[in-house]
Order: structure tokens, then C-alpha cells, then sequence
């Protein structure tokens, strides 16, 4: 339940996330039912509701034949669409359902993105206005790939701003952001490393002649094995230690044997010249 800016009955809205081919997103909205005597009304519609141009709402979020929503009862819950969470003991009378687009993700996701929800808004964490249901719905919308009309929850965000109260939407969401930029950073990262894999000369089979076994030991403890001909050279290896580690610079390194202590500067020589045969352990310093 929060407050929010009145808005003309409708069952339209702007769809959002058009390429995406999950499941139907709708946002059911509800207003204070006014019929509803002194003791059942929820806590402060029998005045915010009553200011011109302001609203007091509760939402719910439906997907997959289901409402979620949540309450400081049982935190986040599901029911049949339309029955609004409270509205049995008549606090609550249907407003109107607003169309949200498709949803981004599907199955398991949904199940997924719930669940980790149901991990922040525990039922002793409601607050009227600073986390209600429709904060609720705001971040699952989001997660969802879909826009939540600001209007719903517009007055209570406006409360939280007067007396300098964090907006725990806005928090979450600056987290999801740098989450999101953390994982294509990452992405990008494997996709780089996968274009220098595919660059690197054929790996040896075990059953050929003149095969050097080298194991690499990248900074951060990284290990990685790879065998190679004793023709190949100190360059090649370092190319596979390039390809498989993203903190290494391809021209930021030497290659270091601890026993016999020695340091292979010269990338063109071989392997086999560098007295590198049958099995090697090799380590990885930064210029």
C-alpha cells in the first residue's frame, strides 16, 4: 500500500520491453474502499486519500495467472488475480489494471528473480511509506523488464524525500546497476579471452613425439596446462598465457623458472633451446 497521484480509471499503459517474448506483465491497482468502516480502513487513507490530487494505492503485479504482492503480514505473497491482498476485510476496492508489456524473463527466472525478493521484504520490514507493496512491485517490474507508472507510489516517495529518507527503490536499483555492469564486464572479458583462444596454434596430441607438458602459474593463482611441440617457442607460450588470464598484458610479462632459476626474455627461442622438455612449471612476472 502507498500513495500516489490520482490517475483517471484505465486499463491501458505503455508497454515496455517490446522484443521480449516472455509471459504478459499487468499491474492490478486498488484504492481504499471508502464503504469500509473506521476499524477495518488501513492505516492513514481516511486522510491522504482525501487530499485533492492525491491517491493512496495498493498494486500487485500479475504474471503466469498469478498476483504478487506484498504486506507486513506475510511479506511477499501470491493470490488470484483481482483479489487484493486485504480485501476481505474490505479495505481495498478494485481500481484498474494497467498493461505492462512482456516480460524479459521466463520460467525459472521468474522463479528466480522471486525468490531473491522474498529475501528483502520480509513482513517485519513493511513501512507505509518508505517499503510498502507497491515497492514491492516497482523492483519486480524491473526485474521483469517492464516500467512501473510512477504515479502509484508517487506520494509516498514524496514523503520519504521531505523528511530525508533514503527511497529504497532507488537503492536497489543502484545496486542492480552496478551488479549489471560488474556481469558485462565479466562478459566482455570471456568474449575477449574467447577470441584469443581461437587465435592460438593447435594444441599437440599426447601421443606425439617432442611434446612439452607446461604448467603456468598466472598471478592471482591462477593455474592453466597446456602441452606444446619443443619447436614452438617461449613467444607461444605466452600467447596461451595471454588468452587465458584478462589481468595479463600481452607485453607486460616474462615467463620465470623458479628451478633452475632462469628468466626467458628471448621470445623467439624455442622451447627445446630453452631446455624446456617433457614437463615444465612456469610462472608469470609483470614487467
Amino acid at each position: 500500500m502507498g500513495a500516489g497521484e490520482s490517475q483517471p480509471t484505465s486499463s491501458g499503459g505503455s508497454a515496455t520491453n517490446s522484443n521480449a517474448t516472455g509471459p504478459v506483465v499487468t499491474l492490478n491497482v486498488y484504492k481504499p474502499n471508502q464503504n469500509a468502516g473506521p476499524s477495518n480502513r488501513t492505516a492513514g487513507t481516511n486522510t491522504v486519500s482525501q487530499v485533492p490530487g492525491m491517491g493512496i494505492y495498493h498494486s500487485g503485479v500479475v504474471i503466469n495467472g498469478r498476483e504478487y504482492t506484498f504486506g507486513g503480514g506475510g511479506g511477499v505473497v501470491d493470490h488470484a488475480p483481482g483479489a487484493a491482498y486485504g480485501q476481505k476485510n474490505g479495505n481495498w476496492a478494485f481500481y484498474q489494471t494497467v498493461q505492462l508489456g512482456k516480460s524479459k524473463l521466463t520460467g525459472n527466472q521468474i522463479k528466480s528473480a522471486l525468490s531473491e525478493l522474498r529475501g528483502k521484504f520480509h513482513g517485519s520490514s513493511y513501512h507505509l511509506t518508505g517499503k510498502n507493496c507497491n515497492h514491492f512491485c516497482e523492483l519486480f517490474c524491473m526485474k521483469l523488464g517492464v516500467s512501473y507508472p510512477s504515479w502509484v507510489n508517487r506520494a509516498a516517495k514524496m514523503a520519504n524525500t521531505m523528511q530525508g529518507v533514503p527511497d529504497f527503490v532507488e537503492q536497489e536499483k543502484q545496486k542492480i546497476i552496478i551488479e549489471d555492469r560488474k556481469r558485462q564486464e565479466k562478459d566482455k572479458k570471456l568474449k575477449e579471452l574467447k577470441a584469443r583462444q581461437g587465435q592460438l596454434k593447435p594444441e599437440p596430441s599426447e601421443k606425439e613425439k617432442n611434446v612439452v607438458l607446461i604448467q603456468i602459474n598466472c598471478p592471482g593463482g591462477k593455474k592453466a596446462r597446456r602441452r606444446f611441440r619443443e619447436s614452438d617457442t617461449i613467444g607461444d607460450v605466452m600467447e596461451f598465457v595471454y588468452a587465458m588470464d584478462t589481468q595479463v598484458q600481452r607485453k607486460g610479462f616474462n615467463l620465470v623458472q623458479t628451478m633452475p632459476r632462469q628468466t626467458f626474455s628471448d621470445h623467439r627461442m624455442s622451447l627445446s633451446s630453452a631446455g624446456l622438455k617433457g614437463r615444465a612449471n612456469l610462472f608469470v612476472r609483470k614487467c
